[in-house]
């Protein structure tokens, strides 16, 4: 929930970028004598989704560094909730790039679908976790579902025939499991990494109707920092065997046993980039009526 709290930061958080354009964009002579500018590029990194471990602000970073270390453009990546960013756009405060999970909205209007849209650079999956199933009697009853954070997960739930089930979140579903309260977990890869953590003897199953857990990215400027945007971004992708350093999918990323298995993967439906907010009432409408037939035909 947006709070009085949360307001305050955003705002706190649209000067302290303003003043950081204004400190880091200037003029310098190179070594002809001739005068360059120095560019700042905002990008904010939004978890709308858990990971599988470590930051994907800090990554993001590194890889700007990496690509634009001892020149002149500097990006600053900052780690925002939606809500926050949404209000800061609200304010006409808007990073040069953002990156974000599908099904965020609030940037429709901002994209030149003619130009660049989306790409995206990392993603996850949902899973079956058990203890002690094999999963032949999964059931509302006996399966826990981590509600996670801005993702979809209810969504997943109604089509895996789980509706009635109970939600949790995320550490409090997965200590469930581990209490035995419930026999199945249907979480992400960020509880494979849990229960890896803690040596757990587990079993886990990608789940294939749904996954709405992508990570994208967008250029939202249209000036003169446009093409090192595209820049970043291509290097991003070219990059995607770092990834594996986040415990997530990307082309190139090592991976292993079920997060290698969920790579091969196809799903039977997906969100896969942002929508309008309209979109996202509209189905989370279908799946509070159990209406499944309207919202197996909002995600086709």
């Amino acid at each position: 929930m947006f709070t009085k709290r949360n307001a305050v930061l955003t705002v706190v958080l649209a000067l302290v970028l303003a003043a950081a354009a204004l400190t880091v964009t200037f003029f310098f002579r190179d070594d002809k004598g001739e005068e360059e500018r120095t560019y700042l590029l905002e990008l904010w990194q939004i978890d709308s989704f858990e990971g599988g471990k470590g930051s994907r602000a800090s990554f993001l970073q590194a890889r700007a560094d990496e690509l634009f270390k001892g020149g002149r453009v500097h990006v600053v990546v900052t780690s925002l909730s939606a809500d926050a960013a949404r209000a800061n756009i609200s304010q006409g405060v808007i990073p040069d790039m953002i990156s974000y999970g599908a099904g965020f909205y609030g940037i429709e209007s901002l994209i030149n679908p003619a130009d660049f849209t989306y790409e995206c650079w990392c993603r996850g999956a949902y899973f079956y976790l058990s203890l002690e199933g094999d999963f032949s009697d999964v059931s509302p009853r006996n399966t826990i579902v981590n509600e996670g954070v801005d993702n979809l997960s209810n969504v997943c739930a109604a089509l895996e025939g789980l509706s009635g089930c109970a939600f949790e979140k995320p550490t409090a579903a997965y200590l469930s499991l581990l209490s035995g309260k419930y026999k199945y977990l249907l979480g992400t890869q960020r509880d494979i990494f849990r229960l890896e953590a803690r040596g757990a003897d587990y079993s886990a199953r990608v789940i294939t109707s749904f996954n709405d857990l992508y990570q994208n990215i967008s250029i939202l400027c249209d000036d003169e920092k446009y093409a090192f945007c595209r820049d970043f971004v291509e290097y991003l992708l070219k990059n995607g065997d770092k990834v594996s350093s986040l415990g997530l999918i990307a082309d190139g990323a090592a991976l292993f046993g079920p997060i290698a298995d969920a790579d091969e993967r196809e799903y039977e439906y997906s969100v896969k980039s942002f929508v309008g907010r309209e979109y996202v009432e509209s189905v989370n409408e279908a799946v509070q009526k159990n209406d499944l037939n309207s919202l197996k035909n909002l995600l086709k």
